[in-house]
């Protein structure tokens, strides 16, 4: 039995002005993030031949079992900052992952992270999974691209129907736009937390709104793959048995060490990560307010 399975598209990444690219995707850094926790971890994704033989060396590095479906492409963003705020463009998009490329050994694990970049994961995956807990990183689903690419927030019309299938979804401040009444709306029909970078999460679920204060990074190099991290965290801590904030300040504690370096170099052991939470869990208090707060609040 595995204790995360993680699946969504690999992609690369490549940066204006940089000729490297790297790879990235959610599925790909919560699996790194949980398989150096000491997990035992599979990857479901699918990737094109030239970036095939990088991934499956960092997979083989990490310890991470990968299930490499076939592609002519992998899905690729070109990312370009423009006053300080990032810009994406839709390169090239490998096709959606179905039940049916679910191998019956990636059926059996404690918890999964679903992990949507661009709309990759079929309904039918959602079926699979239903006696464990279902971490879906919606990221993908408010995303949509014009003609050239150019990556626009989407309304996620199809909310209610994808959320009353996972256990709880994770979405970015910076996916929602600052809009905390979004997530409040998901939230009447699954748990729903928000990612505030460096102050933590709000976990919003029955009316309800919890903020989960985050945990301080020895230095911020890179918060690229924090939410991912995240996810792998939660997913786990839920796995584990923890109650929904509970799993959340660990989740806080694994995503703290991601942003210290590029990549998933800096991610910590489980022994790292506890050290920190103990460190620090006098000064983590959580707040919490009602659901009938003002439009537009957010828990200071």
């Amino acid at each position: 039995m595995f204790d995360l399975v993680t699946i969504g598209h690999t992609a690369r990444d490549e940066f204006d002005g940089d000729p490297e690219w790297r790879i990235g995707g959610t599925a790909t850094y919560a699996a790194a993030a949980a398989a150096c926790l000491g997990d035992r971890v599979a990857l479901l994704t699918r990737v094109g031949p030239n970036e095939r033989e990088r991934l499956a060396a960092r997979c083989a590095e990490l310890g991470i079992e990968l299930h490499a479906l076939e592609s002519t492409v992998t899905t690729t963003f070109s990312f370009r900052y423009v006053e300080g705020r990032r810009r994406l463009r839709l390169k090239a998009r490998a096709k959606g992952i179905g039940a049916e490329a679910i191998p019956s050994a990636l059926r059996d694990t404690r918890a999964v992270v679903l992990a949507s970049i661009a709309h990759e994961i079929e309904p039918s995956v959602f079926e699979i999974y239903g006696a464990v807990p279902r971490v879906l990183a919606a990221q993908g689903y408010l995303r949509s691209w014009d003609a050239d690419g150019t990556v626009r927030r989407r309304e996620w019309d199809e909310a209610h129907d994808v959320l009353e299938r996972v256990s709880v979804a994770v979405v970015s401040e910076e996916d929602i736009e600052g809009n905390l009444d979004l997530a409040r709306g998901w939230a009447r029909t699954a748990p729903v937390i928000v990612t505030i970078a460096e102050r933590g999460a709000i976990v919003l679920r029955g009316g309800r709104e919890v903020q989960v204060g985050g945990f301080p990074a020895d230095e911020v190099i890179d918060q690229t793959g924090a939410g991912d991290a995240f996810c792998a965290g939660l997913a786990l801590g839920l796995a584990d048995g923890d109650d929904l904030e509970a799993a959340t300040r660990f989740a806080n504690a694994v995503a703290s060490f991601a942003v210290e370096g590029v990549g998933t170099v800096t991610l910590a052991s489980r022994e790292q990560v506890q050290a920190r939470m103990q460190r620090h869990s006098s000064s983590l208090p959580s707040r919490s307010s009602s659901d009938g707060a003002p439009p537009g609040r957010t828990i200071p």
